[in-house]
């Protein structure tokens, strides 16, 4: 049994250990409950030879407090210490402690598996298909039809495990066949897919059929479709510009935007809430000048993103071509970036903590539990702040650069999208550059976007 510890506020600051403290206003307000569990774990920290509290680690916290099995008394020192030392980044350890005794309190249920509602497993695609799928992986032609692109692999198995869902549900046998074809455009239909979404879809599939040399009538049907939605999602261009008008036309605009958030972020009670907001803050800024594609937009720290001792710098390859891509980031968005390290932390221990997220490799956006966020995390960011995902912002950039710089801002536009082929560019402009050339009056660009504020955009 433990003996009752009954020291006073002043029996504490005797110790040697406080005497750098004394006079600190911090400390003169501390309860005296407060400093006993505070000196609790300096004495601790002496005896395991721990030179500073932002050394320790979730695991020795847990070891601190052993004799316990709830987390209460571990979540009576983290008040301690955010009243003694305020900021500190050891409190972001501590939680993490707390965590893991709340996870073994809790009663653990079994998992349930995961039922696709929308496609098949891949393992249950028919062999000729998974072979095919192999042949293609590999970099193989068939029957005069090319591989997709290796960054693009992914989507077109999905597709068709989509298309093969569609098919089992009809009735139908495993086959590309006009009759599967048209379960598959039902079904896209009955969830409201956009006219773009259907138009990829068809093509996918129509590529996969050809590859596997499908009957004409297979064929044909497929190439109506794709044409037909090729059509309809030149029409379908409201909603595109509803969400480019929430934009500003400029990654300028959505800048300020994430700056507004950012602030707004300390206002919230709730650390988790206050997380979020500062990762839908950098989601926004970041990606509004370097609009990669969702499967590049998983940074991290001393893999592909890296400190140069005054900015940071993305050295990655892109998904989709493969093509090495490096830039250094503006900066005026380190504050971003920074704030995602800090997680409420005093500045002061930026450099500290810097280093450690480099040694350990985290990601850049977690969640306040401390493990990396889902793989489409960066779009519902978008989708929150601007109605649509990430993917807009190579719109945006496109068109606010086509409009400032004429040809040079496009050739600027694709250096920071990575791409390399004029008419990607001349797809992500088209009407959009036009309506947002005859709108320039009504949107803040004139008075947001000066000549200086396109340094932003000179990537290297």
């Amino acid at each position: 049994m433990k003996t009752p510890d009954y020291r006073s506020k002043t029996d504490i600051l005797r110790l040697q250990r406080w005497d750098l403290l004394i006079g600190d206003p911090n400390l003169a307000a501390a309860t005296v409950q407060e400093l006993r569990l505070v000196d609790d774990l300096l004495a601790y920290l002496e005896t395991r030879g721990i030179s500073s509290m932002e050394a320790l680690s979730a695991q020795e916290f847990l070891k601190f407090d052993a004799r316990n099995g709830s987390e209460s008394r571990l979540r009576r020192l983290k008040h301690a210490i955010m009243a003694i030392f305020p900021s500190h980044p050891s409190v972001l350890a501590l939680e993490e402690a707390i965590r893991s005794r709340e996870a073994k309190r809790r009663k653990k249920s079994k998992p349930k598996s995961r039922r696709l509602s929308k496609s098949v497993e891949f393992s249950q695609l028919p062999s000729a298909w998974r072979k095919a799928f192999a042949n293609m992986d590999a970099g193989f032609d068939r029957n005069g039809e090319l591989p997709p692109a290796k960054g693009m692999m992914d989507t077109h198995k999905m597709k068709m495990r989509q298309f093969l869902f569609s098919a089992r549900a009809a009735g139908l046998p495993d086959d590309p066949s006009p009759e599967a074809v048209r379960a598959y455009a039902r079904d896209l239909r009955k969830r409201g897919v956009a006219p773009a979404t259907l138009r990829s879809s068809f093509a996918a599939v129509q590529k996969f059929a050809r590859y596997m040399a499908a009957d004409a009538e297979t064929l044909d049907l497929l190439a109506d479709l794709v044409r037909i939605y090729e059509a309809e999602a030149r029409k379908a261009k409201s909603k595109k510009f509803e969400h480019l008008q929430k934009t500003g036309y400029s990654p300028v605009a959505l800048i300020e935007q994430a700056r507004e958030i950012l602030q707004g972020a300390e206002e919230h009670g709730c650390p988790r809430s206050r997380h979020a907001q500062r990762n839908r803050a950098a989601a926004l800024a970041l990606f509004s000048v370097m609009p990669v594609r969702l499967a590049d937009t998983r940074f991290v720290f001393g893999e592909n993103l890296f400190w140069t001792g005054s900015q940071y710098t993305i050295e990655t390859e892109l998904s989709k071509s493969g093509y090495a891509w490096t830039t250094d980031i503006d900066p005026r968005l380190n504050v971003l970036i920074d704030a995602l390290i800090l997680r409420g932390a005093n500045p002061a221990w930026l450099d500290h903590m810097r280093q450690a997220c480099l040694a350990e490799k985290r990601s850049l956006f977690i969640n306040n539990g401390g493990t990396p966020v889902a793989y489409g995390y960066v779009s519902d960011c978008w989708r929150r702040e601007v109605g649509t995902g990430e993917h807009i912002a190579r719109t945006v950039l496109h068109t606010f650069m086509g409009i400032e710089m004429g040809q040079a801002g496009t050739d600027l536009a694709m250096a920071s999208c990575g791409q390399r082929n004029h008419a990607t560019a001349e797809a992500y402009q088209g009407e959009a550059l036009a309506m947002a050339q005859r709108m320039k009056g009504q949107t803040e660009l004139r008075e947001i976007a000066d000549q200086g504020e396109l340094e932003m955009f000179e990537f290297k």
